[in-house]
């Protein structure tokens, strides 16, 4: 489709990542055709194409981080790891042949609901604009670097960039290095770069609680019974569904009435059976894994968090902390003051001089869809909306935009379960709505506000109820402490909510012309 083109599109889909390509997978088999999705980069793949760091892999067992109807037996080893996991997305694109539905190197600016036709209008970079009866956001939220606030960051003199913006053409052999952020992404690269520096000063502002990751290589006849069993293939992707949904009982969700039913249940079977407590279970195997690769105790003091097990994302990683006690390492947990010329002065009056920086300080989780920009009936603007903290109806629609669905919204991450289950339950929700549309020859669907209150009201009341709300800082909440990312729920009741869409608490408006 080009410019000229008089053809309307049924769905526009922003971006090329899971949530496209699994909207995409859908609309082809239920025989729509009439869509494109616009991707900004040259290729599919999402955060997992963006995001090249060293040690990058994925938290989640790889078995259960695919789609359920495109399970890969080929999956090296438990935790997937960049490459294999762009590999296999790639794959998706060819298996299910959606090459042709992807505008590649498509920057969207914005897209405005245009009342009179009843359509939106989406605008490109390039000047093009496209008309869709239906918006998809699929943009995700780990492709925008958080940049720390610190004084003088601008006037160094020396190398510097974020670990979601690799140089890969920089050389840190010999080198002295500094990571400033300790997360899950300068976890996973500091124990690769430590290898290669002359030395590495690893800034902490706080401690993350880490346990052991049972990662492992597959064998040839765990693969050839994946690729041949089908019931095998099952059972083994439920095994870990399983393993997960039962981390939401023993962290997060420990004083809703909902569930306290199956808290009474599983502690008199732990009592009866002389089975464990999950949560103490898990922070007792954190503090094992220290114990047992760290002797230092003036050293293991600096490490272990103040905070609840569960608080801030759990990291599972067995190479870590062999990596700080190394001789050319050192841990700096002292808050950084500022920077100036080659040197990082801490709040105590020490200054590191050092050649290289590199800002290991994750992603900007509260902005779902900005820099696009999304304005609604009336020329009300998403941004404005959500402007005291993101939140959507069941995270995936928001009144005054008609037949707009967001993938990945607001309070849709579970903290426990993979990311990719809570995409589909959303994608099988969208396409119950589009049915919908088409079925009763209606221009749109609209959540009322009422029902969007009512919805979000109840979730921040569970959401206070649970390990999250505690006084640790996270990127699940924004900067006022709302907790914007999280789901407080399991994941299979995320997934029953979701096949049942109540078209009553929708607005609607009949198609003109019929």
């Amino acid at each position: 489709m080009n410019n000229n083109s008089k053809q309307i599109l049924e769905v526009a889909i922003l971006g090329a990542g899971i949530s496209g390509l699994g909207m995409a997978v859908n609309l082809l088999k239920a025989k729509n055709t009439s869509f494109l999705i616009f991707e900004k980069n040259e290729g599919v793949g999402g955060t997992w194409r963006e995001n090249t760091y060293p040690g990058l892999c994925c938290d989640v067992p790889s078995h259960f981080y695919s789609f359920s109807f495109a399970m890969n037996p080929d999956w090296s080893k438990t935790y997937p790891e960049q490459y294999e996991i762009l590999d296999y997305l790639e794959g998706i694109a060819d298996k299910f042949k959606l090459r042709p539905y992807i505008k590649f190197n498509a920057k969207v600016l914005g897209a405005k609901y245009n009342e009179d036709e009843n359509l939106w209008n989406v605008s490109l970079e390039s000047g093009e604009i496209y008309k869709a009866k239906t918006l998809i956001s699929g943009l995700g939220q780990l492709n925008r670097p958080k940049w720390p606030e610190i004084s003088g960051i601008e006037t160094f003199k020396g190398h510097s960039f974020h670990s979601a913006q690799w140089d890969h053409d920089y050389e840190l052999k010999g080198k002295k290095v500094a990571v400033i952020g300790n997360g899950p992404s300068a976890i996973g690269f500091i124990p690769i770069i430590a290898k290669e520096v002359e030395n590495l000063t690893v800034f902490q502002r706080t401690p993350n609680w880490i346990v052991p990751k049972p990662d492992r290589i597959y064998g040839t006849f765990e693969k050839f019974c994946l690729r041949y069993l089908p019931f095998f293939a099952r059972m083994y992707r439920f095994y870990w569904f399983f393993l997960q949904e039962r981390n939401y009982l023993a962290f997060y969700q420990k004083h809703n009435p909902g569930t306290k039913f199956i808290e009474k249940a599983i502690s008199a079977i732990s009592t009866k059976f002389q089975l464990f407590n999950f949560e103490s279970v898990y922070q007792a195997g954190a503090l094992m894994l220290l114990d047992e690769q760290v002797d230092d105790s003036k050293f293991k003091e600096k490490l272990i968090p103040d905070y609840p097990i569960g608080c801030k994302r759990i990291i599972p990683t067995n190479d870590y902390f062999p990596t700080l006690c190394q001789d050319q390492v050192e841990l700096e947990t002292s808050l950084i003051e500022k920077i100036y010329d080659n040197k990082i002065v801490t709040k105590d009056g020490n200054e590191h001089e050092v050649d290289t920086i590199i800002y290991g300080t994750g992603f900007d989780t509260n902005i779902f869809i900005s820099p696009v920009k999304i304005t609604g009936l009336g020329g009300i603007q998403l941004d404005d909306v959500w402007r005291d903290g993101a939140e959507a109806y069941r995270g995936v629609m928001v009144p005054n935009f008609p037949n707009f669905f967001i993938c990945y919204g607001p309070n849709t991450n579970t903290g426990h379960i993979s990311i990719i289950y809570i995409i589909e339950s959303q994608i099988l929700f969208i396409m119950k709505c589009l049915k919908y549309l088409k079925k009763n020859k209606l221009s749109y669907v609209d959540v009322k506000d009422d029902a969007m209150k009512s919805y979000n009201d109840n979730i921040q009341k569970k959401l206070s109820e649970t390990v999250w709300a505690g006084s640790c800082g996270s990127w699940y909440k924004n900067a006022q402490g709302k907790i914007i990312n999280n789901y407080p729920g399991y994941g299979t009741e995320y997934y029953l909510m979701m096949t049942n869409p109540k078209y009553s608490e929708f607005n609607t408006n009949l198609r003109r012309n019929t």
